[in-house]
């Protein structure tokens, strides 16, 4: 039995990269690293399985899913986007990847969302939390007493800085620069541990990404999440607001997170069932997984190659191209209502005072 460590290859988030670490804590070692955009391409160098750890988020290219017949897959910690619809459906799941999910569920669920989206596919799933709240404490981590603000408005930047004047404010980003991005998995692992051990050695960590939150709170950091309320909150973050202090970036200037600000607390205690449950199923499909595969037929490696990798080419081609021309009309259209909305505000505007001003003259010449 081989061991597969999924990642996203060309991110330019390294919360991407966090939750392919978590992941790589239950796997005995890495034979390979696949990314989670391929995963379908992916062909061993040998005939066996290869297990893996499924959590994260799927998938930019939904034409990629399922994964290669060679993965064997635990999800875990899985997160399905709407934003992935198209046309008004999400056609994603339809066929053989709802089979797929069906035949190596029950699918951990990250947040109810997905599980809302698997309940209408008549997919097997629970709700398992984020695997990032399963890492474990560094031993040699040690304590800067920094306030670190990863990712903030500016405006939150400049309340924190004026209301704690003595204390050591650190300012961190989760976005890959582009020369970074595609980097090596050991290069990315080593920069991921060095934030993380930021994350354990810190006083406080005030944020607006669930990545950076949710691994602090494993870590025995205390949290801020900041949040706008808005569709991305409730499609992500609202299933952990109970396990930190949740503010808006409006109710922070307003001083309503002052308490939270002023005396952070742990809050890792709120997580200790979901972790546990989340380690307790990833060790079990690692001693049970080549079990699982003894009675399994492996596919002829070159067949798989000619009939699917290599007769494919031209159709995913075709079809990123498709995706990334979609996604510029989506960008266009957003731009264009925006104008609209805009241009709407301020003829309404013109009316009113245009409306005032004949009000105005009609009183003067009375």
């Amino acid at each position: 039995m081989k061991y597969g460590l999924i990642y996203y290859k060309n991110t330019a988030n390294i919360g991407d990269d966090i939750l392919s670490y978590a992941g790589k804590q239950f796997l005995p070692q890495v034979d390979y690293c696949i990314d989670r955009e391929e995963m379908d391409l992916f062909i061993p160098g040998e005939d066996d399985f290869v297990a893996a750890v499924l959590n994260g988020w799927y998938l930019h290219h939904g034409y990629t899913f399922p994964p290669s017949p060679y993965i064997v897959p635990l999800f875990v910690g899985t997160h399905f986007s709407r934003s992935q619809m198209r046309a008004g459906n999400f056609s994603f799941f339809n066929g053989i990847a709802s089979d797929y999910l069906i035949e190596n569920g029950p699918v951990g669920c990250r947040d109810k969302q997905t599980m809302e989206l698997l309940e209408e596919q008549g997919i097997h799933h629970y709700f398992s939390g984020c695997l990032t709240l399963t890492l474990p404490r560094f031993s040699n981590a040690a304590d800067s007493g920094e306030i670190i603000l990863t990712d903030v408005p500016k405006s939150i930047e400049t309340y924190v800085r004026e209301t704690f004047p003595d204390q050591n404010i650190v300012l961190k980003t989760h976005t890959i620069p582009p020369e970074e991005v595609g980097g090596c998995w050991e290069e990315r692992e080593r920069k991921v541990e060095s934030y993380l051990r930021a994350y354990q050695g810190a006083k406080l960590v005030i944020t607006t990404r669930l990545h950076c939150a949710l691994p602090s709170i494993a870590l025995g950091t205390p949290v801020v999440l900041v949040g706008n309320y808005d569709e991305d909150f409730y499609a992500r973050l609202t299933d952990f607001a109970e396990f930190c202090p949740c503010f808006s970036e409006q109710e922070i200037l307003e001083g309503k997170a002052d308490g939270a600000l002023s005396e952070p607390t742990d809050s890792s205690q709120k997580i200790q069932e979901l972790r546990n449950n989340m380690i307790h199923s990833c060790r079990t499909f690692i001693e049970s997984v080549e079990e699982k595969c003894s009675n399994r037929k492996l596919p002829e490696r070159e067949i798989y190659r000619n009939a699917y990798v290599e007769r494919t080419v031209n159709m995913r081609q075709t079809m990123r191209l498709l995706t990334e021309h979609c996604l510029e009309i989506e960008a266009a259209y957003k731009d264009s209502m925006d104008k609209l909305t805009k241009l709407a505000s301020a003829s309404r505007e013109l009316l009113l005072e245009n409306e005032r001003l004949k009000q105005l003259l009609e009183t003067n010449n009375a």
